[in-house]
This record gives structure tokens, sequence and C-alpha cells, in this order.
């Protein structure tokens, strides 16, 4: 037998797709039965590029050009496997393809189209701290609030020594599933850099999620890479009563908290972390359809969309 050159005649004998939901990875199975003009030795290199190309390169699209309003759009082949029909003197291959995509199907009002999870984590874990005066105070906290004058309330400390107390906190994670081949964005890795550059320790300028403007400040971000063309971009926020304050007594000339005839502190102020403001709803840009990820991360489902 000659040695192959090309492909002659393939057709598909099966085929098998799976959808697994909002937050599962949907998956194309199927295999193609293909006779090539010569013998081909498994063991040449030539020869089995041309037994796996009967479904294109490795991470070349099932649609092209890739769209986002079909099921399987965004599908890109993963895997490649070749069996000789036994019998065929290796002239006759069995060849089973796997395409897949973390994009997922989503449905609603105005909206029939795949896009990629956001996933949101909430903690409601309490902040311990040191406090010398109990509500209700003259002064509220607020986003980067540092005092001068009394912040009022009930004195609760002894000679100067605060009580510990806890006041409620959230953490909130937001995680953005992030398609960095550029098909249909223009979004990379320096995307993400520049994300988590322009919103760590910022408060959010404008509302965002379930909170109005400055009451939600962003601690950090990172990216993580999930496989191929699919990295993961995660923030974390935090939600804090007293926005991250702490309750400072005036000292004197020892260091000591100055008291009065009671012996309870004098004076306490507010003392914070001042930090600057961003519109922290740029995380969702990130994500293939950013007013659909916003939705989802805020309502928890695509149905209320939008």
């Amino acid at each position: 037998m000659p040695t192959p050159t090309a492909i002659t005649r393939s057709a598909i004998i099966a085929q098998n797709f799976a959808e697994g939901g909002p937050q599962q990875a949907g998956t194309y199975t199927v295999t193609k039965r293909v006779e090539l003009d010569g013998n081909v030795d498994v063991e040449t290199p030539a020869d089995m590029d041309i037994v796996l190309g009967a479904f294109g390169r490795p991470l070349s699209s099932l649609r092209a050009p890739m769209v986002k309003t079909e099921r399987m759009g965004m599908m890109r082949l993963r895997t490649v496997n070749a069996v000789p029909v036994i019998g065929s003197s290796n002239t006759v291959f069995d060849v089973t393809a796997r395409f897949d995509q973390l994009y997922t199907w989503n449905e609603g009002t105005g909206l029939s189209k795949l896009c990629t999870p956001v996933e949101v984590d909430f903690d409601a874990t309490p902040r311990s701290v040191l406090m010398y005066r109990s509500p209700s105070f003259s002064t509220q906290p607020a986003a980067d609030l540092n005092t001068t004058t009394d912040l009022g309330g009930t004195k609760v400390d002894y000679a100067g020594k605060p009580i510990q107390a806890l006041i409620p906190q959230m953490t909130v994670r937001v995680s953005v599933v992030f398609d960095a081949s550029g098909v249909n964005s223009s979004m990379t890795l320096v995307s993400v850099y520049d994300r988590i550059n322009t919103l760590a320790g910022k408060w959010n300028n404008a509302s965002f999620l379930h909170w109005a403007a400055n009451e939600v400040y962003c601690e950090s971000g990172s990216v993580s890479h999930i496989r191929d063309e699919y990295y993961r971009a995660t923030f974390n926020l935090r939600w804090d009563l007293w926005y991250g304050c702490e309750q400072q007594p005036k000292t004197d000339v020892w260091g000591k908290p100055a008291v009065d005839s009671n012996g309870a502190a004098t004076t306490v102020t507010w003392k914070s972390l001042v930090r600057s403001s961003a519109n922290l709803s740029l995380m969702f840009d990130l994500a293939s359809d950013p007013t659909v990820a916003a939705q989802t991360a805020k309502e928890g489902s695509f149905i209320t969309y939008p």
C-alpha cells in the first residue's frame, strides 16, 4: 500500500451532545469513520497527522465563525482519539473528537444566548473590635471617616480600657469566568490586571449589587487559570457596619487614654484607612456579557433578566 496523503471518505457514525446547566460545561462528542488513500503507519507522525486532522487542529472551533446564539456556538476541539478498524490494513480509522465550552446557555426575557458563568459567595462573619462607645453615636461611621471631635454614644470603657465587641461584617467574593481567546471580545490577561489594579482597595462610587455608593469596598483581586483559554478572575469585597473604622481614644502625655472623673475616656474619635473610589461594576466587563453577569451576580439567576 502507498503512503497516505489524504482522507478520501469520511462519515459520522456516532455523536452525543450533553449540556450540564448554568454552571456546567456543555460537551459534544462525535465519531467519524475515515478512509485514507494509503496504509497508515501509526508510528509515523505525518501519517497520524492526516488521521487526527479529520476534525481540524487542536482548539479549532466547532462553528465558524463562533457565535453565542447557538448552544454549541462557542465550542472548541479539546481531544481527538483514533482507532484502526480491524481488518482494514490501517486504511480505515474511527476518529473520535470531543468539543466543549465553559459558556452556558441562558434563557430569560429578551435573552437566549451563551454567557460565561459568574459565581458569588457571601460570608457574614462579625469583626472583633475594641469599643469605647456604644450606639447611638452623634457621629456615625462612614467611609474614609477620620474625626477630631468626640463621636458620642454611651461610654462603656473602664479606666480607659475598652470592651471587646462584635460588629456585623460581610465578605463577598465575586468570580467571573473569562475567555482570553479574543473571540467576540478584546479581553486579555492584561485586562484582568487592569481591573484588579483599578478596583483593589477602592470604595464603590456608585450602586453595586445590593449596596449604595460608598458602602462596600474591594479588598483584593486574583486570577487563576482554569484551562486552555479560560481563566477565573476573583474579586474579594467587604461590607462593614463601621465602614472599616476603629474607635481611637485621645491620649495623655504618657500615651494612655485621657479619662474623665468617672474613669472613662474623655474623647474618642473615628479613625479609618482613607481609600479612593471606583466603579466596582467594571469587574463584570471581563464577562462575555457584562449586563447579564451583573444581573446574575445580584439576583443569582438569569431568569430575572433584565
